[in-house]
């Protein structure tokens, strides 16, 4: 086995077992058996639960990224905005669904102080990265006030995300990203 599958395995033990049980429910000693690994291991690569936590969001805060990299100016310049924002939000649906253990285990944080502690610096500075791109793809795009379009956005973009993952069964996911687009398609108005 290659060093990097054993982390890989104890990462998404880390999380099911997190998202399933809770955080402070579950031990190292269950993620390194649910990983098939010994708990030696497993400290080896993260120095406590805590540490294993946070590096769980950062790989899903990798994956995010990615996603609103799409975003990024030259790819506006070169494809056209509103074949840009069409793209991403389609990426976006498939990302939100591809990651949702983690983005509703995500949620379930923020309601647990001590665990909103851990995870608060990263989550900080991934909104303050996610703002930054999409206020530059608004900009791009001309409109007259990117900031707060940027803003309400992203505000729009987390209320659908809240609802798909943890208030409506059978939310019209996809229905709903075709109305952001609609909304936002025209920046200057």
């Amino acid at each position: 086995m290659r060093p990097q599958d054993g982390k890989d395995k104890i990462l998404e033990a880390g999380l099911t077992l997190f998202a399933k049980n809770g955080f402070h429910a579950t031990s190292i000693s269950q993620i390194a058996a649910a990983a098939k690994v010994s708990k030696g291991l497993t400290y080896n690569y993260f120095d406590s639960k805590e540490a294993l936590l946070l590096a769980i969001f950062e790989r899903a805060s990798e994956t995010i990224m990615a996603v609103a990299s799409e975003m990024a100016p030259d790819i506006v310049i070169s494809s056209g905005y509103q074949i840009t924002l069409r793209d991403f939000l389609a990426r976006y649906g498939k990302s939100l669904r591809a990651n949702e253990q983690f983005l509703t285990f995500q949620l379930s944080l923020m309601f647990q102080p001590d665990l909103k502690t851990i995870v608060q610096g990263p989550m900080q500075a991934r909104a303050k990265q996610l703002l930054a791109m999409t206020q530059a793809m608004f900009k791009q795009a001309g409109a007259r006030e990117p900031l707060v379009i940027a803003r309400r956005f992203i505000s729009e973009l987390d209320g659908i995300s809240l609802h798909y993952l943890s208030i409506f069964k059978d939310y019209p996911l996809d229905e709903m990203l075709v109305q952001l687009y609609q909304n936002y398609k025209d920046p200057l108005r």
